[in-house]
């Protein structure tokens, strides 16, 4: 899997599209994916920050307690 962009680029991003730049031209200036952008965008608006996401992890186990004792 690979590993997510480092914040700065996050935030050499977002600073683009605050002056005015469209998505596009930022993907394009800096060779990502203009989701990548739009996705950062969002996730700035939603939580205030740009850190990425967990990669993996423990998964919880979908049953538990009684059902999982009568199954």
């Amino acid at each position: 899997m690979t590993r997510p962009y480092s914040e700065d680029i996050r935030e050499r991003a977002l600073a683009r599209a605050d002056a005015g730049e469209t998505v596009r031209s930022i993907a394009e200036a800096l060779q990502i994916s203009p989701s990548c952008v739009t996705k950062w965008k969002n996730l700035r608006r939603d939580t205030g920050g740009l850190a990425p996401g967990q990669i993996g992890g423990h998964k919880k186990r979908v049953l538990s307690d009684a059902n999982a004792d009568w199954l």
